[in-house]
């Protein structure tokens, strides 16, 4: 019966792709999430729509989440056209939004039919990793201060950046700034022309071009790029991946562009501009080599340094140290808090990319197996560094008994996922066990968490509150799977005032200090 009902809903779904204008879909993709995202008054020269519609909170009946917008788009980019004919012919009109709720349905039905023949084989306990992955970076948004500073900071100086400007022909600063701007533009307009000038914030046209290459693609290469990545992602895993999960091309290219010179543009979702001149960097710097993965690994570890420290005065916070011989060196974990000259949580920083694979394949630890085994890597060293420092051989630092070890990771790689958690401590043990010495006390429960929900906590707590969320991650079984932030909320009754970023963005990217008429809201 699942199968029946996943193949009638994708019939209904497809029909409805088929026989929509790719343009106008996308202009009502655009003016569905301004209606949704508090730009009522823009959405509504462009799309008609029930008054109840026009509400931005998730849990209404009639929200059409940007995760589905995303991936109907992303759909309506791999169906086939439906050929127009005479006579009795009805086409999708993509002016109303009630085109868009029924694809939206459809999507869900679908949806429903295929998770009732994967969960036949996926622990459904296994399968809320993916729809985390999915939903909540759209929940978190991509429009903060710390995402831009962060990833500027990582991608975006050094020979990281240098790579980037020789490669792509400007500079990270210039990149992110068009990147900005044409958010701006795309908040108030779903259609921009190309010849779009921003030569009055010091951005020529031949810079322009150059970030739209990277920004944009032409909606014919867009239909075959979809396809092709669609193609690989089901290639390269074991079994085929839900609609839900299948990649999306918006997150390469965030713009589509439309006529005969490409002269108009389209991004059905302008907040995905600012994850591709964010995170999405990491992207135009892959195929630099591992000195430039080196580097922002570095630079990753230093940031983490330097944000705790700034939020955590308290604290003294440092790097990792050496404390074997010139000939046998063994280093400490990356990063060392101590509290009152001893030391109170170590963390190991692992800035590796989390893949496709990682997120939504069935098995993800099989698919990304590697990077998996480093996280795994990263749990051994703290563990073994908590022997060494038990048996006197770890340097001069005190380290507190009770002393926390946390693998922080640049992306959200273990969200909800308690059982692969498990796995990787399984495996760390399995490390561990080559040293007798690194004792069952040593091998203490580690803190898994993804660089932003440090930030969200360090935000809202104090070193006393911080230290309890650590020790409640680690020892109260309860909390297995959850996410620190959540787990300091759950601790805490009295709120402490919400910290303000603590560094200037404008250190990484200069037009922030420069220009005068654009500004975002700090996020969480």
């Amino acid at each position: 019966m699942s199968n029946f009902q996943r193949d009638r809903y994708r019939k209904k779904l497809n029909n409805v792709l088929a026989k929509a204008d790719d343009e106008a879909f996308i202009q009502m993709a655009w003016a569905i999430d301004a209606l949704q995202s508090d730009r009522v008054e823009v959405a509504a020269r462009f799309i008609d729509f029930p008054q109840e519609a026009a509400e931005s909170e998730i849990a209404s009946p009639y929200s059409v989440h940007k995760w589905e917008l995303e991936t109907l788009v992303c759909r309506l980019l791999v169906v086939g056209k439906d050929t127009l004919r005479d006579g009795r012919y009805r086409i999708t009109d993509c002016s109303k939004f009630t085109a868009g709720a029924t694809a939206a349905n459809h999507l869900r039905n679908m949806e429903n039919a295929e998770s009732r023949i994967f969960l036949k084989r996926v622990d459904v306990l296994r399968e809320m990793p993916r729809i985390a992955h999915r939903q909540f970076p759209w929940q978190r948004g991509y429009s903060n201060v710390s995402r831009f500073y962060r990833y500027a900071y990582l991608y975006g100086l050094g020979v990281c950046g240098e790579f980037f400007r020789h490669t792509h022909g400007l500079t990270l600063n210039d990149f992110s700034l068009v990147g900005f701007a044409l958010h701006a533009a795309f908040q108030k307009s779903p259609n921009i022309s190309r010849d779009y000038s921003l030569e009055e914030i010091g951005i020529t046209p031949d810079t322009m071009e150059a970030a739209l290459t990277l920004l944009s693609t032409p909606i014919t290469n867009a239909r075959a790029e979809a396809a092709k990545l669609v193609r690989a992602a089901n290639k390269n895993t074991a079994t085929p991946l839900p609609t839900a999960y299948q990649p999306s091309f918006l997150r390469h290219s965030p713009i589509l562009a439309f006529g005969a010179n490409n002269e108009r543009l389209r991004a059905p979702l302008p907040d995905l501009i600012h994850q591709r001149i964010t995170s999405g960097v990491y992207y135009d710097l892959i195929k630099g080599g591992t000195h430039l993965r080196n580097e922002a690994a570095d630079r990753f570890e230093q940031y983490s340094a330097d944000y705790i420290a700034a939020m955590m005065p308290r604290f003294s916070v440092g790097r990792s140290e050496n404390y074997g011989s010139r000939k046998r060196p063994i280093f400490t974990p990356d990063v060392l808090v101590k509290d009152n000259d001893e030391i109170v949580v170590v963390v190991e920083c692992k800035a590796t990319k989390l893949t496709f694979g990682a997120q939504f394949a069935e098995d993800p630890m099989a698919e990304a197996e590697s990077a998996y085994h480093e996280i795994a890597n990263g749990v051994f060293q703290i563990w073994r560094y908590f022997s060494h420092a038990r048996r006197g051989i770890a340097g001069p630092d005190v380290v507190r008994p009770d002393a926390h070890g946390m693998v922080l990771t640049l992306d959200t790689w273990l969200v909800m996922s308690g059982g692969y958690q498990n796995q990787l401590l399984a495996e760390a043990t399995t490390l561990a066990a080559r040293d007798p010495e690194i004792t069952a006390e040593d091998r203490r429960k580690v803190v898994f968490c993804a660089i932003e929900d440090l930030e969200t906590t360090l935000t809202n707590s104090d070193e006393d509150s911080f230290l309890r969320a650590m020790s409640s991650a680690t020892n109260e079984d309860r909390f297995a799977g959850y996410i620190l932030p959540d787990i300091y909320r759950e601790n805490e009754e009295d709120e402490i005032e919400a910290k303000p970023f603590p560094f200037e963005l404008g250190d990484v990217l200069p037009w922030w200090q420069t220009s005068e008429n654009m500004r975002i809201h700090q996020g969480d």
